[in-house]
């Protein structure tokens, strides 16, 4: 698992510096102790965890949300490789906002 954010430098001035943190189970010794997705899942299922799993009203609601996207798909939208995506994404949201990493203003790439 790998995470980043921007941490301020210290002292004057709003500079930003890009810093990551990363976690291995490999590196904790405990690897022969976490289960495996499935077996994880099949544990959660004997003991009668709900938690990891669907239920059928979400189900049925997953398809009355779905249903019309799929009898009626929009049209494939092409954009470079290696960006994020077209820029019509944002309005497969609407009227809900949201952004993509790395586009507000702050998270300008700090200088060397």
């Amino acid at each position: 698992m790998s995470l980043s954010f921007y941490g301020k430098r210290p002292g004057p001035g709003m500079k930003l510096d890009k810093l990551s943190l990363q976690f291995a189970m490999s590196d904790t010794g405990l690897v022969g102790d976490v289960l495996e997705a499935y077996e994880r899942l099949i544990l959660d299922a004997m003991r009668g965890d709900h938690t990891l799993f669907t239920t059928a009203e979400g189900i049925e609601r997953l398809w009355e949300v779905s249903t019309p996207l799929l009898e009626t798909p929009p049209p494939v939208r092409l954009y470079e490789p290696g960006s994020w995506g077209p820029k019509s994404i944002h309005q497969l949201v609407a009227p809900h906002a949201w952004r993509l990493p790395f586009e507000r203003a702050w998270r300008v790439k700090p200088e060397a």
